[in-house]
């Protein structure tokens, strides 16, 4: 029995989707390419009798499609319009020319996959090229327990590698929501797709999460670690998912060289069927790795405070390198904006570039690294006129060609190493003798809505006192929020916006 191309079922599926993953920034849903020649094992659970795996006569429980170890290029398909109830856990591993493709297979909704309290709906250890997609998982159960809906894990101190997670379906999974003691463990191991790796040498590699729509899931989103600070996965990138209520952190990337997390889309964070209950938690943040980049992701409406972050965006403790925030849009995130948060654990000492970010009624950033990371942040829009400013910055920060809008009784932060440079000050009062006070006449600003797409209230009219009139910035990306060119050589405007003034 060989691969089938993807049926009417799966395309169907992809359209229903394609308006909630169209937050992201999405302009395509795609197929995946098809892998090389090899067997498709088809289950059906609403079958009455438990076949040889055939079309015509497919297994009846995950209890036989974990009996099978499939080879590469080999298909495991599930029958849409049909639920499984265990813990699916399939075995073998494929390459990077056939990798082996867990889907769905026939007409109607996405197969649901439920673990029914089990410690992970669907699981692969120790393997490798393995294609996830199309498929709904749930765990639900009536206590919070370490629990995911998919967990992806390497402990066996080898690099694996090759794992495409996309157009899965995440919701309600009773993961543990609190992170203080004695269930912190528990909840850094909860979320709706989990990936990790633990002893000493074990890495993932080459880890796409891409498409998903993940809701109501105890402990988080996405948490993808690849890695340990001595030995660091590599090939992360997490991009165009759609998290929204999950009880705990929206996406995490550690422990991994160069992950990129990009066009994401996280909601009420915190909340949802299983709510955060304890500690802290964030939007979308990295811990422990080399050059990070989040970019072109939408986080707001985090309503529920933890003990001090809850912000839309965390560079954490222990990377290294650059740690780079920028063109994203955060708004209405009760913990605010950014968290500086090198000083939370094993010092990293990444340089934080943030630029190029538009930030709506968040009215805060916090830092707790006391002088161990420096900041450079610049070209960026806080706006949040309904309460003051509560801004904490590293003792080396370099603060320049900013748009701050604000409450007459907000005060910025000063310091011996605090620099203030080429800003805009609305209503707050500048903080030193350099800058501009007055109003930087956007052309409707406070009106941003929920994809990273609905900020054009906040380009600048050609009126504008912050027109060609910045500092000039080397390595400044090249580009601003709106992908407009920033030179490297001729002042640019003050703010996120490069463009003709409107």
């Amino acid at each position: 029995m060989t691969n089938r191309p993807c049926s009417p079922r799966q395309l169907s599926v992809r359209g229903l989707l394609a308006t909630a993953l169209a937050l992201t920034g999405a302009v395509a849903l795609t197929d995946a390419p098809a892998s090389a020649a090899g067997s498709t094992t088809y289950v059906d659970c609403s079958s009455t009798g438990a076949g040889d795996g055939s079309q015509i006569s497919p297994f009846n429980s995950i209890g036989q499609a974990n009996g099978k170890t499939y080879a590469p290029g080999d298909t495991l398909a599930f029958a849409s319009g049909t639920t499984c109830t265990g813990s699916l856990a399939p075995r073998g591993s494929g390459t990077a020319a056939a990798p082996i493709t867990l889907t769905a297979y026939g007409a109607g909704a996405l197969p649901v996959i439920d673990g029914n309290g089990a410690a992970d709906t669907v699981s692969f250890t120790n393997q490798d090229h393995w294609r996830i997609s199309n498929l709904k998982l749930t765990n639900p159960a009536t206590s919070l327990a370490r629990r995911t809906g998919l967990r992806i894990s390497a402990t066996d101190g080898a690099a694996h590698r090759g794992f495409d997670i996309g157009y899965l379906v995440v919701d309600r999974v009773a993961g543990q929501t609190n992170k203080n003691s004695p269930t912190t463990e528990d909840f850094v191991q909860s979320a709706g797709i989990v990936t990790g790796a633990s002893g000493t040498n074990s890495t993932l590699n080459d880890v796409h999460v891409h498409h998903n729509q993940i809701s109501n899931t105890g402990g988080g989103g996405l948490k993808v670690r690849v890695g340990a600070m001595a030995v660091k996965g590599s090939g992360v990138l997490i991009e165009h998912n759609v998290i929204k209520d999950v009880g705990g952190d929206g996406i995490i990337a550690s422990y991994a060289d160069a992950p990129m997390i990009q066009y994401n889309n996280a909601s009420g964070v915190g909340n949802g069927v299983y709510p955060f209950s304890g500690g802290n938690f964030a939007g979308i943040w990295v811990l422990g790795d080399h050059n990070p980049t989040i970019q072109k992701n939408a986080v707001y409406g985090i309503t529920r405070m933890s003990v001090a972050d809850s912000q839309a965006f965390d560079c954490d403790w222990g990377n290294t390198g650059a740690c780079t925030i920028q063109y994203n849009f955060s708004r209405d995130n009760i913990g605010g904006f950014f968290l500086d948060c090198d000083g939370c654990g094993t010092i990293g000492g990444a340089k934080q570039i943030i630029r190029y970010n538009i930030s709506e009624n968040d009215c805060r950033m916090s830092s707790v690294s006391a002088g161990r990371s420096a900041l450079h942040m610049y070209n960026n829009v806080f706006y949040c006129t309904d309460k003051k400013l509560s801004i904490t910055l590293p003792d080396e920060s370099v603060v320049e060609n900013n748009i701050w809008v604000g409450t007459t009784d907000s005060r910025l932060p000063t310091g011996p190493g605090v620099q203030w440079l080429w800003n805009v000050f609305q209503g707050v009062p500048r903080p030193t003798a350099n800058g501009i006070v007055g109003d930087p006449l956007f052309v409707d600003p406070g009106a941003g809505g929920d994809t990273i797409h609905s900020v054009d209230g906040y380009k600048l009219r050609s009126t504008s006192p912050a027109l060609s009139n910045g500092s000039v910035i080397s390595g400044n990306g090249g580009r601003d929020y709106w992908a407009n060119p920033v030179s490297a050589t001729s002042k640019p405007h003050r703010g996120a916006y490069n463009g003709s003034g409107l």
